[in-house]
């Protein structure tokens, strides 16, 4: 998955919002994840924002901010 999410960061901005506490998410990221996906945390207002409903969910927006694109569960790469 990481190998897509860098191939996709030449083009996109890309960025991970964590539901969970940040302890437990930072540490789960440093002993998962290389270090090339940006992590970020969501809040309430951001939730309802974007009518976040359930995880995992992928959102991309346009350079307006406008959501153009809305998957639930697990996202295929292939289609960028």
């Amino acid at each position: 998955m990481e190998a897509e999410l860098k191939n996709l960061q030449d083009d996109y901005d890309v960025i991970a919002l964590a539901h969970s506490e940040y302890g437990p998410t930072l540490e789960w990221v440093n002993e998962n994840l290389n270090g090339t996906l940006k992590i970020g945390f969501s809040t309430p207002q951001l939730r309802d924002y974007f009518k976040v409903v359930g995880q995992p969910i992928t959102l991309v927006l346009d350079l307006n901010g406008e959501v153009i694109l809305r998957e639930f569960g697990e996202i295929n790469f292939s289609n960028f």
